[in-house]
């Protein structure tokens, strides 16, 4: 079973303070939909991409500002040394000290697609709608991407992984260059760190103009096989026989067999690793970075290494999967090295990012301008809901350091997170009400997306495109597609040691 992970800001419900006046809907550079077509390598991609329409508000500025966005796929914040965890990554430490770290940000859906659809558009999963087997959103509100060419920009991407091919996302809308066709390894599905970092600075090289350029690494995806010497750096007394592979994990993955302390440690200290050489081969892109270009360095979910959920991350709500770093260089009015409390979501990069940069934002943007909101101003309330797979609706909500997980089959739960950051001391105190402040409030903010969607069709999907997504568990081939919101009703598919050995959805 798949279940959506959403984080709704109180501010989407109660509105997101004054409107700024209403820019001009004249683009200083021809439309979209008459620009020459995306340039993709071979062969075409295809995906549906819904046409956007604009409702900017806000002002452009006299000389906006280059964007670099960088996703570093699975990344989560508790496995980096920034966030207290094990992986030392000095090239993102030296990124935060002449910057700014959020201390609590949080994604949305711990899968690729979706998380990377909310980060661009700035709206929740539920209101972009984006699902594998579209291939592309029902959301007509622009990406980030659109608006910036809307406005004059370059904009180009590299990617990494082949669950951002647009063939199996959609994501391009709004990239003149798209640069995600690469060689495909059946046993690794990515495009090596070093030969994205090589295009993407390629690419920065040759901008005569403003640009949005925005880099995707998969390298700290499953499977766990970071080169030496990061593969023994962070277990070198290991005495067994386990490794990263898939092969050797896949048991585990799928709950068939449970493994002890030891190999947990020893297969969490491999992903270490592949975050720090992941790092190392960031360099020559932060280096190559101007100066005065705003940096912003995320992930769009981390990795389960407990609750009887291993090397996982799709259907679960811990705080593990959902706490993702974020990292931003050049946002005006806030010191170097500062610590931004308070919860964030990956929903307020966009709106940050247009306002940084001088260029408006779409009022149908959920996030907040973290440039110019206090962040522990506004709670965050996270939400879990069905995707069109799930038969059961799962909810989360953080509200003043608790954290609420509400489900149809057991009684609600609640987490005091500063005594118990692991999330392993439950209490019913509380629990019920707090979930049922927060659906309420998730069920006004789904009322205010529904002018902006489409119907997106189910695309199937080739053989090829099948075995590549089933491999990484974001597709299962046991659950026929359905239209989306139509929930067929199959169990939960995250299991516990006390369920029946039905292995869950792998990913």
């Amino acid at each position: 079973m798949r279940f959506l992970l959403l984080f709704v800001s109180l501010a989407l419900v109660a509105g997101c303070g004054t409107q700024a006046p209403v820019a001009p809907e004249t683009p200083t550079t021809p439309s979209p939909d008459k620009e020459p077509p995306l340039q993709h390598g071979p062969p075409p991609t295809k995906a549906f991409h819904a046409t956007p329409t604009f409702s900017l508000e806000g002002e452009v500025a006299e000389a906006p500002r280059s964007v670099v966005i960088v996703s570093l796929d699975t990344v989560s914040a508790p496995i980096l040394a920034l966030y207290g965890g094990m992986a030392q990554t000095p090239n993102l430490r030296q990124l935060a000290q002449a910057g700014v770290r959020f201390s609590d940000p949080v994604t949305h859906f711990p899968e690729t697609c979706l998380s990377h659809w909310t980060l661009m558009t700035g709206v929740l999963p539920e209101a972009h709608g984006n699902a594998p087997a579209h291939a592309g959103s029902r959301y007509t509100g622009p990406t980030l991407a659109e608006i910036a060419r809307k406005h004059g920009y370059a904009t180009g991407a590299v990617i990494g992984g082949v669950t951002l091919q647009d063939r199996a996302c959609g994501l391009s809308r709004g990239f003149a260059h798209y640069d995600d066709q690469f060689p495909l390894d059946p046993k690794d599905m990515r495009r090596p760190a070093k030969e994205v970092t090589r295009r993407a600075v390629d690419w920065m090289g040759q901008q005569t103009q403003p640009f949005l350029l925005f880099v995707h690494y998969f390298d700290a995806h499953f499977p766990y096989t970071p080169p030496p010497p990061w593969d023994t750096r962070y277990d070198p007394d290991f005495q067994g026989t386990l490794d990263g592979s898939d092969a050797a994990l896949r048991p585990l993955r799928d709950g068939l067999r449970t493994p002890t302390a030891a190999e947990v440690a020893h297969i969490k200290a491999l992903y270490a690793g592949e975050v720090s050489a992941l790092d190392a081969d960031l360099s020559p892109l932060l280096r190559a970075i101007p100066d005065d270009v705003l940096v912003v360095v995320t992930a769009d979910h981390g990795e389960s290494f407990g609750h009887d959920y291993w090397f996982n991350h799709r259907g679960v709500l811990w705080d593990d999967v959902m706490r993702v770093p974020l990292l931003m260089r050049g946002l005006k009015g806030v010191p170097p090295g500062a610590v931004v409390d308070g919860t964030v979501g990956l929903v307020d990069v966009a709106r940050t990012v247009l306002a940084a940069a001088g260029l408006p934002a779409d009022r149908r943007m959920s996030g907040r301008d973290l440039g110019s909101v206090d962040p522990t101003s506004v709670p965050v309330a996270q939400a879990a809901i069905t995707d069109p797979w799930a038969g059961a609706s799962w909810l989360a909500s953080r509200l003043d350091g608790d954290k609420v997980v509400v489900r149809p089959d057991a009684p609600a739960q609640r987490f005091q997170l500063e005594t118990d950051p692991d999330e392993l001391a439950p209490t019913t105190d509380g629990a019920s009400e707090l979930g049922e402040e927060a659906r309420a409030r998730w069920d006004a903010a789904i009322e205010s997306w529904a002018d902006a969607q489409v119907a997106a069709p189910v695309r199937d999907l080739s053989p090829e495109e099948a075995s590549q997504l089933e491999a990484l568990g974001y597709r299962d081939p046991t659950a026929p597609p359905v239209p989306h919101g139509k929930a067929p009703g199959r169990p939960p598919g995250h299991r516990h040691k006390a369920s029946p050995p039905t292995p869950p959805q792998r990913q």
